[in-house]
């Protein structure tokens, strides 16, 4: 637990500093970009998560799933390496491929891209599988001071070019410049990383597995990109690029729900199917799950309420708007990391077709919510659209992941916390102004830890595996 914790506030310390430069950034790019220009900005990115997807092949999902498969660290890293091989060789193809068929696929994109603009995108995404396993095994690993840095080093350097492009009047090619550049220096270290530490191998001996249990992960990310990204490519069809701009500042703000909760991620989601392993795992992943809950279900709070405040104080009047849709986005991202800590069942079987089959019919909904609700309401189908597929995703995961591993979690208590958080923020929401409500904000946390401690929903721990420095506190007194 020591080493726990230890690692928890490595992840803790850099996602605080990642989320404050994205905060800097943010009244950066609103400042030198036009909101129809900040707009547009949001419908490319979109391509990048798309196609981060595509070039990660959902690998470092496969990795952290069968490297538990074998007890050596030995095996491990020979696991490790076959993955890392396999990241470099689907990132050489399809950069060719891109580059070759450019022109079709540029031609296939809702928002026109000039062909600077396409192979800058590419060059954003093209080593997303290798830099996602290698931040997997980091984490495996333990190597929390190590994923740190090259973190943190990634979004400075991308941070710093980006609003000197942007000063010098690059606009959007200016962020797209400062992005690839960024990933293809953060790429080189990553290739550097794995060569010394487990080594890169084309043996791929675990193809089988990899083909199996990958190809319907990936087909079951790319379903969740419909959930995630894919509602920019409807909007831009029926809505003004002002109006998605206040959507996407909203999605930064909002999305801060799931960020908070990364922390808990990178430390319990590669360890998570030992854990359930060990004697005593089902209690004991139900304790670990409920704490995630805890820290999402504040995560949402604080988002809810403090977002309008950020709106008023990091942007120019004209993104005041976003305010309205800060709360419901992060009411939804909330909704989806809730699925993401229930899901582990849905994962042990080792062809991952139950993960893809649910994220279908999740996105089956999405798609048919969206092209109903967004040309009537605009940015607030698309925000009701998503929330109701994602919680008939999250159901259904939940139902699966049941049956696979049936883990007692104490849904009683933590539902009762949920409805109370709720009710208190809504009312904050509705009686206190932007500049006011994150003082709303701290009465329900408070409301929330106390009922945590009163109905003893968080995990027990042992004196004995408390930090040194922890223990010797208590000692004194």
């Amino acid at each position: 637990m020591a080493g726990a914790i230890k690692e928890t506030l490595y992840y803790t310390v850099g996602l605080v500093v990642l989320r404050a430069i994205g905060l800097v950034m943010l009244p950066v790019n609103t400042y030198f970009l036009s909101s129809a220009e900040y707009g547009r900005l949001e419908v490319l990115l979109s391509f990048i998560d798309v196609g981060a997807l595509l070039f990660g092949l959902a690998l470092p999902a496969a990795l952290s799933r069968f490297v538990g498969t074998v007890e050596t660290w030995e095996a491990r890293k020979a696991v490790c390496a076959e993955y890392a091989g396999l990241a470099l060789l689907v990132s050489g193809t399809l950069v060719a491929l891109g580059a070759i068929f450019s022109a079709p696929i540029m031609g296939l994109l809702p928002e026109a891209v000039s062909r600077t603009e396409f192979l800058l995108l590419l060059g954003a995404i093209c080593v997303e599988g290798v830099l996602g396993v290698g931040l997997t095994w980091m984490r495996i690993r333990g190597a929390a001071r190590t994923f740190l840095i090259m973190s943190l080093t990634r979004a400075l350097a991308q941070a710093v070019l980006s609003g000197t492009l942007l000063a010098l009047g690059f606009g959007v090619e200016g962020v797209l410049i400062a992005s690839a550049s960024a990933a293809l220096a953060q790429g080189a270290a990553m290739l550097a990383y794995l060569a010394r530490d487990c080594g890169i191998s084309i043996r791929f001996a675990r193809w089988r597995e990899m083909v199996f249990y990958c190809g319907p992960l990936l087909l079951s990310a790319l379903a969740a990109f419909v959930l995630g990204s894919y509602d920019r490519w409807v909007l831009v069809l029926d809505v003004s690029p002002e109006q998605i701009a206040l959507y996407g500042v909203a999605g930064r703000l909002g999305g801060l729900t799931a960020v908070l909760l990364q922390p808990f991620h990178m430390w319990w989601f590669p360890k998570r199917f030992i854990v359930l392993a060990e004697d005593r795992g089902a209690e004991r992943s139900a304790d670990i799950v409920a704490l995630g809950y805890l820290i999402v279900l504040s995560a949402a709070v604080v988002v809810s309420l403090g977002g309008p405040f950020a709106v008023h104080i990091l942007t120019r009047e004209a993104y005041w708007g976003a305010s309205a849709f800060i709360a419901f986005i992060a009411l939804n991202y909330a909704i989806q990391e809730t699925g993401s800590l229930l899901e582990i069942g849905c994962y042990l079987r080792k062809d991952g077709f139950a993960p893809l089959i649910i994220n279908l019919i999740g996105a089956g909904l999405a798609i048919v919510l969206y092209y109903t609700l967004i040309p009537r309401y605009g940015v607030a189908g698309a925000v009701g659209a998503t929330l109701m597929a994602q919680s008939v995703r999250v159901f259904i995961t939940y139902l699966v992941s049941r049956y696979y591993a049936p883990i007692p979690y104490r849904f009683g208590p933590l539902a009762g916390v949920t409805l109370v958080a709720a009710a208190l923020t809504a009312l904050s929401y509705a009686l206190l102004p932007p500049l006011v409500m994150p003082l709303g904000g701290a009465v329900v946390l408070a409301v929330i830890a106390a009922m945590t401690w009163k109905l003893r929903l968080l995990p027990a721990m042992d004196p004995d595996e408390l930090p040194d420095f922890i223990r010797r506190r208590l000692k004194r007194g």
